[in-house]
């Protein structure tokens, strides 16, 4: 029998799992990725929360390291699957004026960011003017291959991998039983639920209710020469994302309850007349790829992280949204620290499920 059972197979889960590898646990990994694709293989890896100034400290604990988490994680799993090029530290430009830019300068300075005013020219020659906010210690991530680094790291370190739904997770003495698809059984004591928008019926049965929905994001992928756009450009309409090889990644959409993965034509459009507004040039190319995935929406701007109410070894992940890329290795740590018994980085008391308890 496996130390740990870990639901869900995107970066939390995996990140998980490798933070309890390490500490010598025996982990089972169950996930069905041709039914639910992670959000974390559709998203566009920025390593930041969007407008990082505007979230509560419980998020900004779990992102601030981010760029640097992250820096650890390729140095350790750069190989085939992952390569050095993959995270792309070039900066984050952010779009704010007057107040705004007063708040985030505030706040960078607060929270020991580096930032300065700059002109969006200085990153972006060839696009529009814009005068906003400079950092450049916030890169991105191409998350696909991160995801795939991971995968193989953690076969190396000996984790199973089961390719199978999940249709329930049930409470035991100690730890919790989850039954598959196909009927099999397995059992664990700890198990951890961190199945991205598909949590909240794993989590109904056990009696507890949280604010979560489906969020669907779709984006589009334009082929350029490198160097054409310097930095994550981000602006109150959308995004830029620059990777090494030249593409560009224009983001996103976003529809609250929506859990489907095809993409659609108004949404096209939508993210065509955002990038070209961004970047002109753009409007003499055709994208190279259209997607669509689904986020782990919730109702409050950081995740739940921590022990189920009312069982004994039954953990749960859910409700990171837009930021998981960026706050999972934080929240990778402090679920292993819950679940090894040693001293949390964080007070996990912010990140508690007890006050969805209906007996709370």
């Amino acid at each position: 029998m496996a130390d740990v059972l870990i639901v869900g197979g995107g970066i939390v889960g995996l990140l998980s799992a490798l933070e309890l590898a390490d500490r010598g646990r025996e982990v089972v990994l169950v996930d069905a990725p041709s039914l639910h694709p992670p959000a974390s293989w559709a998203g566009g890896g920025i390593l930041s929360p969007l407008y990082h100034w505007r979230y509560p400290e419980p998020m900004n604990r779990l992102t601030l390291d981010g760029p640097r988490r992250y820096r650890a994680l390729v140095r350790r799993l750069a190989g085939p699957a992952l390569a050095a090029a993959d995270l792309n530290e070039s900066g984050l430009w952010v779009e704010a004026a007057g107040e705004e830019a007063e708040r985030g300068l505030a706040w960078a300075q607060d929270h020991g960011q580096r930032c300065q005013v700059a002109p969006l020219s200085a990153h972006l020659p060839a696009g529009r003017a814009g005068e906003g906010l400079w950092f450049p210690d916030v890169g991105n991530i191409r998350n696909p291959r991160m995801l795939k680094g991971l995968r193989d790291g953690l076969a190396a370190l000996g984790v199973t991998r089961v390719e199978a739904r999940v249709t329930e997770v049930t409470p035991t003495a100690r730890g919790g039983e989850v039954i598959l698809d196909n009927g099999e059984r397995l059992a664990a004591p700890t198990v951890l639920i961190s199945a991205g928008a598909w949590s909240a019926s794993l989590l109904a049965p056990l009696g507890v209710s949280l604010p979560l929905f489906p969020a669907k994001g779709e984006m589009l992928l334009y082929r350029l020469p490198p160097g054409q756009v310097r930095a994550t450009i981000l602006t109150e309409q959308g995004y830029l994302i620059p990777r090494s090889d030249g593409a560009v990644l224009a983001g996103s959409t976003l529809t609250q309850g929506d859990a489907s993965t095809s993409p659609t034509a108004p949404a096209r459009r939508r993210l065509e007349t955002m990038a070209v507004n961004i970047l002109p040039m753009l409007a003499d190319c055709q994208p190279a790829r259209h997607w669509a995935g689904v986020r782990p929406g919730a109702a409050r701007d950081w995740p739940w992280l921590g022990p189920v109410p009312g069982t004994d070894g039954i953990f749960a992940a859910v409700g990171h949204h837009r930021n998981g890329l960026v706050s999972a290795p934080a929240s990778a740590e402090l679920l292993a620290q819950l679940m090894c018994g040693e001293t949390p980085f964080v007070d996990p008391a912010d990140y508690s499920l007890e006050s969805s308890s209906p007996s709370s």
